[in-house]
């Protein structure tokens, strides 16, 4: 008979200090002045066996892919636990500091070296908690809270998630909240450090359940929040009514015994759009003028070029899957358009999935198909903000993550 999983949850408070950039908004030259609420990281390390993963979500825009790989060498050290076992998920709070790079504005070096070490020390401390837990798991589609904020009324993946593991004495150990929507309640405009309204969320699980609550982002690429006020008040109303529904949907969750265990790594290669030429990026930087991110990300075009630097014309990009039990996960690099979340939930060949973007890099958007033809900002001019990309992927990217993800099915 096989044992059941164990369990470990720990978080730490990873909020810097004022006076730091922050990241989401490139209208926003001044660092923050303060905190509304703290920033958490929440690590989650599950084990059957020989069998150890980590999952790793932090109130933070997003992380570069070499930041994620120094995160994961420094708990593979520490730990013991394969990279591949290992995720490292971002909320993608806009109130957050710049944890990857977003055009002339890199990480603050010690804040990120203060960060990693916060991340292994709670992977310890989740470690070093583990015991056997059981899981229950309850969906529903809560399209209340979230639109398409490119056009109202095209598709979007509405389906609020809970997975809940209790220990032997009932109490809960740690939940899984799944949900796809931007963290922008609060705009450029606000200046003090916010998880936004996924914080509020896990805060009030936190408070009524005990345990470790950690908010696992969905599809959210062209996703945004109701908010018609843009302040503190409106990311407790944000926060409380998804928390709300929450709490509603576990009602009739029933824990069960909880065995299986398994996580793997898959890479896609994904097409870029048509390479600019020489004097596209000239053209860029007159068209735009010189104190912009598009004029910003051309002039690194031509340094590049002007060094010798190769121009590739595809990026490789990562899949990541867990199973846990009859539950699955599947990890998205970046953020997938609505309507891609919707083909992976009609393919994929059982319904207790867990969604999640932004984990283990920030690669930008990826756009449906008509996303793609009708152009706009996510489209054709993000990337240039937060990478060194030559062009934009085209939609056919999105396509194969979702193709790739369906082989850890």
């Amino acid at each position: 008979m096989r044992e059941n999983l164990r369990m470990g949850a720990a978080k730490v408070d990873v909020t810097p200090p004022a006076g730091l950039s922050m990241a989401g908004y490139s209208g926003r030259t001044k660092p923050a002045g303060g905190t509304h609420l703290p920033l958490w990281a929440r690590a989650f390390v599950c084990e059957q066996g020989s069998m150890r993963v980590a999952l790793v979500v932090v109130d933070a825009v997003g992380f570069s892919e070499d930041t994620t790989e120094r995160i994961r060498d420094a708990i593979l050290e520490r730990t013991g636990i394969a990279a591949e076992g290992i995720l490292v998920a971002t909320t993608h709070t806009h109130s957050g500091p710049v944890t990857t790079m977003f055009r002339d504005n890199a990480p603050d070096r010690s804040y990120m070296a203060d960060l990693k070490e916060r991340l292994v020390d709670a992977v310890i401390s989740a470690s070093n908690g583990l015991k056997p837990v059981t899981v229950g798991f309850a969906q529903t589609r809560e399209p209340g809270f979230h639109h398409n904020r490119r056009k109202d009324g095209h598709p979007i993946d509405s389906m609020l998630g809970l997975v809940r593991f209790s220990g032997e004495d009932g109490r809960t150990v740690a939940a899984w909240v799944n949900y796809a929507c931007h963290p922008t309640v609060l705009t450029g405009t606000n200046l003090y450090w916010s998880p936004d309204f996924p914080g509020v969320v896990c805060n009030e699980l936190e408070e009524a359940w005990g345990g470790t609550s950690a908010f696992f982002n969905g599809c959210l690429g062209d996703v945004g929040p109701y908010r018609p006020q843009q302040n503190f008040a409106e990311v407790n109303k944000v926060g409380g009514g998804l928390a709300g529904s929450v709490r509603k949907l576990a009602v009739d969750v029933r824990q069960t015994d909880v065995t299986g265990l398994d996580a793997q790594q898959l890479y896609c290669t994904c097409p870029l759009d048509t390479l600019p030429t020489d004097a596209d990026l000239q053209e860029q930087l007159a068209r735009t003028g010189p104190d912009t991110y598009q004029a910003g990300w051309a002039r690194d075009q031509l340094a590049m070029r002007a060094a010798g630097d190769a121009v590739p014309d595809t990026v490789r990009l990562e899949v990541q899957g867990f199973r846990i039990g009859d539950v699955s996960l599947a990890c998205f690099p970046g953020q997938l358009f609505g309507s891609w979340g919707l083909e992976l939930r009609r393919r994929w060949p059982h319904d207790r999935l867990l969604v999640v973007n932004q984990a283990n890099a920030h690669a930008g958007y990826f756009p449906s198909k008509e996303a793609w033809d009708g152009g706009g900002y996510e489209v054709r001019s993000a990337f240039m903000f937060n990478s060194d990309l030559p062009a934009p992927m085209t939609w056919e990217a999105g396509q194969r993550l979702i193709d790739t993800s369906l082989s850890l099915a």
